[in-house]
């Protein structure tokens, strides 16, 4: 074959120049896209609990936010059973190959989302006996679980800019139409419901066109659900252990106290929920820093960072529970109104969760550096142990401070667990890989 002249040539070496920098471009894009889209998720969802909170008043708010949790709950589960495992196998297939498991994988979600919104529908129907808020609840509860399967299913297909835009579509139309219900008197638990899911459907059907190539094989979906499963089964587990952990108390303390209580608490996590951007950052570049440096340095290298994640997850969640302390009060009166502003103690109290699950995830990030997702497992189930067992005469005996020391209490555990089974996972002569998937 002759060779090409040499004008020819240089234009080659340009053009592959120029594709490397696109390449080289889009992998930058994609973290910063992702941390755009989520700051965008976390302020417009604060803006969307400020609205709410006022409009609806702290009963008809504790209402609402009891059937979110239920939702939530089902969120849980759908990252565990389906997304988690998504992320993780979906990227790596070439071809035909992945395309067939995307096909397969959205048959199950498919599945998950009929069984999920029923159960919530007819769940909170019995449990309050209204089927107007238990339908609304069941369609926002399926909507939410498709809008945010799609945004993740995604990112697991390289295309951060477009998960950016059903993002600010759905959280954009929901607060315009939750303040246009506000401001006409109109917004009720039910018709704030019904609004979610509208906004999330809108969502679903703008990302359709996005969805990437798909190839249906029969033949391959019971071989594809096997490794879902085997994939996901300490995620699930480790998720509705988290669930447990965080709202079952909740739930328990609304039925003894009034659903005001829920609303009340609701408030204080939509301020410190704002905080899951920090958290996601770091889930965004520890897990990968702690990769590389057990692969290079062994365990020593994984130790150094472990060890300096968590005291900067400590020290920086220490000082923003002193900067609550000394703002709490203020910044409820102005969020939520001067009602709200009796319970600024709720929100210090509830920040020095904070401070605790970031020494947490430090080691849960040794844990998947290290193939041992299992050991999560374990310390949330105890965590989930103790809080079951506690938060009824806590509550019933202290009040809403008994339930704060148990949620404090359980935190720690977590953390304790952990730090005892990593000790003895450091420690221990030979660490063949590969027994527990990965998170």
């Amino acid at each position: 074959m002759p060779a090409l002249p040499r004008d020819l040539r240089a234009l080659a070496g340009t053009c592959r120049s120029a594709i490397g920098r696109m390449v080289v471009g889009r992998g930058a894009a994609g973290p910063a896209l992702s941390l755009a889209d989520q700051a965008l998720v976390s302020a417009c969802n604060f803006a969307t609990t400020i609205v709410l909170a006022h409009a609806l008043g702290l009963e008809a708010f504790g209402l609402f936010s009891t059937a979110w949790i239920v939702v939530l709950l089902t969120v849980s589960l759908q990252l565990g059973l389906v997304v988690c495992p998504m992320i993780s196998i979906g990227p790596g297939l070439p071809g035909e190959a992945g395309q067939s498991y995307y096909a397969i994988v959205l048959v199950h979600e498919a599945a998950f989302l009929a069984l999920a919104g029923s159960a919530v529908a007819v769940g909170l129907a019995l449990a309050f006996g209204d089927w107007a808020l238990a339908f609304a609840a069941g369609a926002a509860c399926a909507a939410h679980l498709a809008q945010d399967f799609s945004r993740r299913y995604l990112f697991a297909r390289g295309r951060p800019p477009v998960v950016l835009g059903i993002d600010a579509l759905n959280q954009g139309v929901k607060l315009a139409l939750l303040v246009l219900l506000a401001r006409s008197d109109m917004l009720s638990p039910a018709r704030a419901l019904e609004v979610v899911a509208a906004s999330a459907v809108l969502s679903c059907v703008c990302a359709i066109p996005f969805r990437g190539r798909l190839a249906w094989r029969a033949g391959e979906f019971g071989a594809a659900s096997r490794r879902q499963w085997q994939s996901g089964r300490w995620l699930v587990l480790t998720g509705l252990m988290q669930w447990l952990s965080g709202y079952a108390g909740l739930l328990i303390a609304g039925a003894l106290l009034g659903v005001t209580l829920i609303g009340v608490l609701r408030a204080a996590q939509s301020i410190l929920g704002v905080l899951n951007l920090i958290r996601d950052a770091l889930e965004n570049t520890v897990p990968p820093i702690a990769g590389r440096a057990l692969a290079s340095r062994g365990l020593d290298g994984l130790r150094a960072v472990i060890g300096v994640t968590a005291a900067i997850g400590f020290v920086g969640g220490l000082s923003f529970t002193a900067l609550l302390a000394l703002t709490g009060k203020s910044l409820l009166a102005v969020a939520f109104g001067p009602d709200m502003a009796a319970y600024a103690w709720v929100v210090t109290w509830y920040s020095l969760l904070f401070p605790v699950s970031l020494v947490s995830f430090a080691q849960i990030c040794a844990f998947r550096a290290l193939e041992r997702t299992g050991a999560v497992f374990a310390a949330t189930a105890a965590a989930a142990a103790l809080n079951l067992a506690l938060v009824y005469p806590a509550v019933r005996w202290f009040g809403i401070q008994g339930l704060l020391s148990v949620a404090i209490t359980a935190e720690v555990l977590v953390c304790l667990v952990l730090a005892g089974l990593l000790r003895r996972t450091l420690r221990a002569p030979s660490l063949p890989l590969g027994r527990l998937q990965p998170a």
